[in-house]
This record gives C-alpha cells, structure tokens and sequence, in this order.
C-alpha cells in the first residue's frame, strides 16, 4: 500500500472514528435531557401528592376558622392546632419539588408547576395566619359559656339582693327574716358567678373578664355587710343595723359605678376580644384563601 494511500485510509478511519463519537456524544447528552425530564415529571407528580395530602388538614382548618364558634368547634380548633407546623412543612416540600423540578419543563408544564407553587404558597400563607384565629376560636368557645353562665347567676343573684333589701325595708321581723334568706341565697349565687367569671377570665384574659369578677366580688361585700344588718336587726340592735346599712349604701353606691363602667354584657366583651385579635389575621387569611382557590380552580381546568 502506497503511503497516499496509508493517510487517506487513516483518514478515513479517524473520519469514522470521529463519526462514531459523535453519535456516542449525542446519545449521552440525550439520554441526560430525557433522565433530567423523567426526574423532574417524578418531582411534579411527588409534589401534587404532597399538596393533595396538605389539603386534607388544609380543609379542615379552614372549615373551622369559616363556621360559627361554638363549644364544638373550639374542640376541633384545638385539636387541629398541632397539625399546622406538619401541613406547613407539606406544603414548604412541595414548593421545593416544584422548583427543583422547573428548569427542566416544557412551557405547557411550567405553567401547571406555576399554578402548584402558587396554591402551595397561598395555602402557606392560610396557615401562616391560622394559629392565631384557631386559638381565639379555642379561647372564645371555653370562655363565652362560662360566661354566659356567670353573668346569668349575677342578674338572677342582684334580684335576689334587691328583693332582700325590699323585704328587709319593711322593718319587720318576717321582712328581715326574708330578707336573710334572701341575702343567703344571693351570696351563694354571686360566689357560684365569680368562680365561673374567675375561670372564664384564666381562658381568655385579652377579653378582660377580671372587671366581672371585681364587680361580683362588690356584690358579694354588698350582702355581706346587708346580711350583717339582718342579723343585728334581728338581735334587737336597731342602732347596729342602722350602722350597717350606711356603710350598705356607700357600698351599693360603688357597685353602681362598676356596674356602669362595664360592657354590655360579658358575651359583648368577649366578641370586642375576639375581633381584635383575630379581625387583621382573619383578613390576610381570607386574601390568601381566595388566591389558593383561583389556583386550585385553574389546576383543574389544565
């Protein structure tokens, strides 16, 4: 073999040579496009599994923090308090998925991921603000029919005391006598309505409820000092009983003043409580709630 003939054959082998690699090349760089894509559809598809198991709790919350709070409800307020910290952590994984996903999507893909990371986000924004609205709703549920119950034995205890002082007013011996068993029930009534006013505060003490249990406990020196009356009446010591019943009026007097000074009613003081801790989060929620819902409605027409 002539050496022309030498270099054009070894030409032509590094001719194919080169051919060959360069279709090996190809082959490894396709084949690392086509392995990237099949990672990132897995991430896509662990990421909606992820979002779709959030949602559970996601729901749940949210069918909470939208229903009127009643006992019931604080007690599921309460129970799905500890599943916000998981359901964050959910939602954050998916967001994570979705963006290690993205740079290897088509267009039409990277528009469904977008939708997933904006639900995902949105519903990290609902529970960012729920904690604060679940505990108001566990707060306003234990407190509002402590409460309601305080306040109820309070107006039921002030007739009894009214009726006391009515009776004992007649300066008789069946009227004072009345007016000691009167004067005995309503004590009963007002301590029975600070212990349950005492227990209502401890559960909520942004609604101030301590200004009821310092008014009952007025009421509660109020017939104390009446009782002491009926009892220096009945012992034949006028003059004593008099001295009683000045230091009754001072008394009542102060009690008016209290009274005055008060919310319309416990339940009003509560709802004021309620309404300023949890109207701004209830807000930003509700904001976020609307876009996770755009999203989610968008998805499901993909």
């Amino acid at each position: 073999m002539s050496e022309q003939a030498r270099r054009e054959r070894a030409i032509w082998t590094a001719l194919i040579i080169g051919g060959v690699l360069v279709v090996v090349v190809a082959g490894v760089v396709g084949w690392g496009v086509m392995s990237k894509r099949l990672e990132s559809a897995k991430q896509m598809d662990q990421a909606i599994i992820v979002v779709e198991s959030a949602d559970a709790s996601v729901i749940a919350i949210d069918e909470v923090i939208r229903a009127e709070v009643t006992p019931e409800v604080g007690q599921q307020a309460l129970e799905l308090e500890s599943t916000v910290a998981t359901t964050k952590n959910q939602l954050t994984e998916a967001v994570s998925l979705v963006e290690a996903a993205y740079p290897n999507l088509n267009n039409a893909e990277r528009a469904k991921a977008n939708l997933l990371k904006t639900t995902a986000n949105a519903k990290l924004d609902m529970l960012e603000q729920a904690p604060v609205i679940l505990s108001a709703n566990v707060m306003v549920a234990k407190a509002q029919p402590l409460a309601q119950q305080a306040w109820d034995q309070t107006l039921a205890a002030d007739k009894l005391a009214d009726s006391a002082v009515a009776s004992y007013n007649k300066l008789t011996k069946a009227g004072v006598q009345d007016s000691a068993v009167k004067n005995a029930q309503a004590e009963k009534a007002f301590q029975s309505a600070r212990d349950l006013f005492s227990q209502a505060a401890t559960t909520f003490p942004e609604a101030g409820l301590d200004r009821y249990v310092a008014y009952v406990d007025q009421k509660l020196v109020q017939v104390g000092i009446s009782r002491k009356s009926d009892a220096a009446w009945l012992a034949g010591k006028p003059a004593l009983a008099n001295t009683f019943i000045a230091t009754y009026n001072q008394a009542d007097a102060k009690g008016i003043a209290m009274y005055k000074a008060l919310p319309p009613s416990p339940i009003t003081a509560i709802a004021d409580a309620y309404k300023a801790l949890a109207d701004a989060p209830t807000e930003l929620y509700f904001k976020a709630r609307d876009k996770a819902s755009a999203a989610d409605q968008s998805l499901k027409a993909m």
